[in-house]
């Protein structure tokens, strides 16, 4: 006689525990994710950065954790108690723009020198006591994750006269 039992080929009760057991925890593990992502944790974070020499005084506002393709905010301003003598330099690491896509300052320097392993720009004194730069710009779409440090200053006669190193985090 055949063997017609429809529960011949059902698998064990610890087998049906243990795929159940494997779909929660690999629901626990994508809920992290969209959690995390719902939190910004992925970004885009920003951040402030203030330094001090006790007379000029730099804040660096940027985008701490940015995705590819992304806008990322820069904005530099610069307050000297009494004003500018003359043109305010910023110096900056040549490495930020191979990984950002820049479009625009605001306002526009009034000269650019890349200077080494440094892009230096002029700016016009302005007319009271701070400086505002704003910068437009993207995270390159080449760019597809990892840590990247950073620094600028303020270059006074040849002099650094406010710095400031700022780590900006890109997720994949």
């Amino acid at each position: 006689m055949q063997n017609t039992s429809t529960l011949q080929d059902l698998t064990g009760v610890e087998a049906a525990r243990h795929g159940r057991i494997t779909r929660h925890v690999g629901f626990g593990v994508l809920l992290v994710f969209v959690l995390a992502s719902f939190l910004g944790l992925y970004g885009p974070n920003r951040k402030t950065i203030t330094t001090t020499d006790g007379l000029t005084e730099l804040s660096l506002y940027y985008g701490s954790v940015v995705r590819s393709g992304q806008a990322v905010p820069m904005e530099i301003t610069v307050r000297r108690a009494g004003g500018f003598d003359g043109p305010l330099t910023l110096v900056f690491d040549r490495d930020v723009f191979d990984r950002f896509d820049f479009q625009n300052w605001y306002p526009n320097p009034s000269s650019e020198v890349g200077d080494g392993d440094e892009v230096v720009y002029e700016f016009d004194p302005p007319s009271g006591d701070t400086l505002k730069v704003a910068l437009d710009a993207r995270v390159a779409p080449t760019q597809l994750g990892g840590r990247h440090e950073y620094s600028m200053h303020i270059d006074v006669g040849g002099l650094r006269v406010a710095e400031t190193d700022y780590v900006v985090w890109v997720m994949p």
